[in-house]
């Protein structure tokens, strides 16, 4: 639900917030600045320079995060996500799902070893949901850890190979989408 603590779990994992108690692990690892270099992040909150030309916004992205851009790899996924029309334009011209697309290829073209992608389908229309659930699909076959989260339980049911909910900042259940199945699928009823 909302509120239940899914962004500020994701903002302690990025070292934006600080827990109160307890401790992050990241990669086996407490939690460090110098794991950031490993993470794509989309946070729920989009933000790209409307100025700036695409291709010209998303290397200048891809420099930040890993010191290069990889302009081959960033024209594979202009192409993936339909936007290579699109790379010479200005950021402002384009729809926001465009826009939310193109925040996505930032988070994943520098090939992070984790991608964490806070509410990724917010606002998209059923196409580009889509096309960004099957780059998503395509990504994890490939071998990427994917963290992201949603309120579409079906979106969850799809995609992820484990599942973990929480309300009210606590754990209500975790488990592979069979194991939760197993225990509570019997009492489901849907409308």
């Amino acid at each position: 639900p909302n509120g239940s603590g899914k962004t500020t779990t994701i903002r302690m994992i990025m070292n934006i917030f600080y827990p109160d108690t307890g401790s992050i692990h990241v990669f086996g690892e407490p939690r460090s600045e110098t794991h950031t270099d490993r993470i794509g992040y989309l946070p729920e909150e989009r933000g790209l320079y409307k100025k700036m030309k695409v291709r010209e916004l998303l290397r200048f992205y891809c420099e930040l995060k890993a010191g290069k851009a990889d302009l081959v790899e960033i024209d594979r996924w202009l192409k993936k996500m339909e936007l290579s029309d699109w790379a010479n334009k200005k950021v402002d011209t384009l729809s926001k799902g465009m826009s939310q697309k193109v925040q996505f290829i930032a988070t994943v073209a520098t090939k992070p070893d984790l991608i964490i992608l806070d509410e990724p389908f917010s606002g998209l229309d059923p196409v580009n949901t889509n096309n960004l659930l099957s780059a998503m699909l395509d990504l994890q076959k490939q071998g990427a850890t994917i963290i992201f989260s949603t309120h579409d339980m079906a979106t969850a049911e799809k995609v992820c190979d484990y599942i973990f909910m929480i309300h009210q900042g606590k754990k209500v259940l975790d488990g592979t989408l069979d194991d939760i199945q197993n225990k509570y699928g019997t009492a489901t009823l849907k409308v």
